[in-house]
């Protein structure tokens, strides 16, 4: 296991195993405030602020001096700091939250100034100034863990009947665990931040993240619920698969273990999210990012409504066929209806729509142009990793600094790869995935 990178700015450790007693206190802020005055070091107030920000939209220097029992000119720093760095704009007597609309670094259109505006963010700095910190991290995964009971079936059972299982299997799963164990393949630097129960699944949690190359975790806990748990049917016959999830503990994160992560997000070249936990988290962490450098990936799984509230703070979006559909009431049927599904995906905000497509391949569409990547050849055994290897491996390819065309070839290939094996969460080496790249590119 790796050990985990030093802040230049703190010189703290950014944990390997973060813990936080849960809570289930919808009254967040008295936590927020442990400590006030001299005791609250300066990061934590600068952080507590952040969070402020995001759910107030707007706050005053004369009452966060109020509340943290400090000097006007001591909070002005802060959101000079805080500006600085992209999260704020300051007005006379305070400052608002700096939304997507409102930070130029975004307003481009099309996923090439994207990454040109990151590349000079991480080469010169936000704004021209240096970056905090020399240990940027590659990849920043807020997910879910599952216990994934698989059963292979013949093949899947009528309403109404009973079948014979061939096999069952206990496999670590969720789709953040997933997409973080794919992308640490890629990467060298992917942060998982995960909820479990205190529980015998929740034990095994913790000894699968142990033996995988994820280089760091915030891993919650919460006392109260199990840890999620999700039961699989495997055809035989065709690979593919039908899942029931009881997410538990994943859909208890707070705005107190949430507030702890922002500084880690901002300092990720990529952040990555689905939509397994509760959505007020998954809310708010995107509009964190989206405020920072980092690249906002949402894979809209398992889908809902909700999510399209937030779809204009995303950078690149990967819904499947089936996601496309239920986001534009479109019926992705082929290339061209799948076309369709991305312009009107674009159309509700977000930048650039990666739409996965199975044996099809996949589309990407950047309000600008089309372009249709064909499917690798694969021997198909088990398709429930398919779109979390594919998520993990773009994501961590991108924080490599590869163009997004190759980025989703990269993907597609190692996507066809994870489905040739058993488990959604048996990820296979980046480098057979160059080698399948490699091969199909001289066919």
């Amino acid at each position: 296991m790796k050990h985990p990178e030093t802040n230049s700015d703190t010189q703290c450790p950014i944990p390997l195993y973060n813990w936080v007693p849960a809570t289930r206190s919808h009254h967040v802020l008295p936590l927020l405030f442990p400590h006030k005055g001299g005791s609250m070091l300066k990061q934590q107030r600068i952080n507590t602020i952040r969070s402020l920000l995001l759910k107030e939209k707007q706050v005053s220097v004369a009452e966060l001096a109020r509340l943290f029992e400090v000097t006007d000119r001591t909070i002005r720093r802060d959101l000079k700091q805080l500006a600085e760095s992209g999260v704020a704009e300051l007005f006379f007597g305070g400052a608002r939250f700096a939304t997507i609309e409102n930070n130029a670094l975004f307003k481009q259109v099309g996923i090439n100034n994207i990454m040109n505006a990151l590349s000079s963010k991480y080469i010169n700095g936000q704004n021209g100034k240096s970056p905090k910190s020399n240990h940027m991290l590659g990849v920043y995964i807020l997910g879910s863990f599952n216990i994934d009971i698989v059963s292979e079936v013949p093949d899947f059972p009528r309403e109404g009947e009973t079948i014979h299982s061939l096999s069952t299997g206990f496999y670590a799963g969720g789709k953040g665990s997933n997409q973080a164990t794919a992308a640490a393949k890629v990467n060298d630097h992917v942060h998982l931040a995960v909820k479990i129960g205190d529980d015998e699944f929740g034990s095994k949690a913790r000894q699968y993240f142990s033996s995988t190359d994820i280089h760091s975790f915030s891993i919650f806990e919460d006392k109260e619920t199990h840890t999620g748990n999700a039961s699989i049917f495997v055809s035989q016959q065709s690979g593919e698969n039908f899942i029931a999830i009881d997410l538990g503990a994943n859909k208890t994160i707070t705005d107190l273990e949430l507030h702890q992560e922002y500084e880690l997000i901002e300092n990720s070249r990529v952040f990555l999210t689905q939509l397994e936990n509760n959505f007020e988290a998954t809310r708010q962490a995107i509009e964190c990012a989206s405020a920072t450098g980092s690249l906002v990936m949402l894979n809209p799984a398992p889908y809902i409504d909700e999510c399209k509230s937030i779809i204009h703070l995303v950078d690149i979006v990967t819904p499947n066929e089936t996601e496309a559909q239920d986001m534009t009431g479109i019926e992705v049927t082929d290339i061209e209806t799948a076309k369709q599904a991305a312009q009107a995906i674009h159309n509700m905000g977000a930048k650039v729509i990666v739409m996965t497509m199975g044996s099809k391949g996949a589309l990407m569409f950047d309000g600008q142009q089309y372009r249709h990547f064909p499917p690798y050849k694969a021997v198909v055994t088990d398709t429930s990793g398919a779109g979390d290897s594919f998520n993990g491996a773009l994501a961590a390819s991108l924080a490599n600094d590869l163009p997004l065309d190759y980025a989703i070839k990269f993907a597609s290939a190692y996507a066809s790869l994870a489905v040739e094996r058993k488990g959604a969460s048996n990820m296979p080496e980046a480098s057979l995935a160059e080698a399948r790249l490699t091969e199909q590119e001289k066919m």
